[in-house]
């Protein structure tokens, strides 16, 4: 390494350290205040700062792209929800990070239908896939499959700041699997067990097939419809709603999804995977406010 890579690397470091100091500081702040007060404490600043910067720009066009029948005004209204609803979930981390399995279910609550479907994984003898999006306050699923008896791990990309994100991945409390080669030999040897694994579906990924979501194309993981596929396991739909501007959240556990499989798997495969895409596309037209319009799913 010369003297300018050097010299880069040790900028970038101290950049991450900075970062992780500032994001430690907010953390302690927002845990040592109440729930709720951290989570409209929150909202404020994500709201302020959310509209300034240029994603907000990305939110936009991406509601003007999935929902075109939308006015300006109904379009902006759900940008303003969407920051209000970020911005909770930065407040809400380290508490639901901290919360008791004993005092979980303070923070949401889940339909008799959920708990029989998640009775019925429980007693069916063999894993499956759990698949969600970016919606409600996504950290609070986990925790509520734990509560109700079903093991669960998480799939997830490490943050790019290393520091931060030892931080943020010991306070979660449940195992999380690295999107990686190795960990997709993780998620296979979970389900083997019998585990279950939830995987948040809804981003683009570096290797994906284009497959229609709304009325337009997008790159879109067909890993797991490959693996349901190949293991004969269950695709689980599950999302989390927040309950106005509460720290409260509805916990949903739908059935599995149905398929009939064929003899061409990668038909099967790209046919799956678009069902998968219509449920978060009927999600998101129900709470359009509480999907992360941020990311830029249709970029190619």
């Amino acid at each position: 390494m010369n003297f300018k890579e050097l010299l880069k690397s040790k900028i970038k470091d101290a950049r991450y350290i900075i970062e992780a100091l500032i994001v430690k500081l907010f953390m302690w702040i927002f845990t040592i205040m109440k729930p709720q007060t951290a989570s409209d404490i929150a909202a404020i600043i994500a709201k302020f700062v959310g509209k300034k910067i240029s994603v907000n720009k990305l939110a936009y066009k991406n509601i003007s792209k999935a929902l075109p029948e939308l006015n300006e005004e109904q379009k902006e209204k759900i940008i303003d929800d969407m920051w209000d609803n970020l911005g909770r979930i930065v407040g809400e981390f380290g508490h639901i990070g901290a919360c008791k399995m004993e005092d979980i279910e303070t923070m949401f609550e889940i339909s008799q239908e959920s708990r029989e479907n998640i009775r019925i994984l429980k007693e069916s003898g063999k894993g499956g896939i759990i698949f969600g999006a970016h919606t409600g306050n996504w950290e609070v699923g986990p925790k509520a499959f734990l509560k109700n008896g079903l093991k669960v791990s998480t799939v997830y990309r490490p943050l790019n700041n290393p520091y931060v994100e030892k931080m943020t991945a010991n306070l979660r409390g449940v195992l999380m699997i690295e999107k990686s080669t190795s960990g997709s030999r993780k998620i296979i040897e979970e389900i083997k067990k019998g585990g279950f694994v939830i995987i948040l579906v809804d981003q683009k990924v570096s290797e994906g097939e284009l497959v229609k979501f709304f009325h337009d194309e997008a790159i879109t993981t067909t890993s797991i419809a490959r693996i349901a596929l190949k293991y004969d396991v269950p695709l689980i739909p599950a999302r989390s709603i927040r309950l106005g501007k509460k720290f409260r959240f509805c916990v949903e556990v739908e059935k599995s999804l149905a398929f009939q499989k064929s003899d061409d798997i990668n038909s099967d495969v790209l046919q799956l995977t678009r069902k998968v895409n219509i449920k978060l596309e009927e999600w998101i037209k129900q709470y359009p406010a509480q999907w992360f319009w941020v990311h830029n799913r249709w970029k190619r």
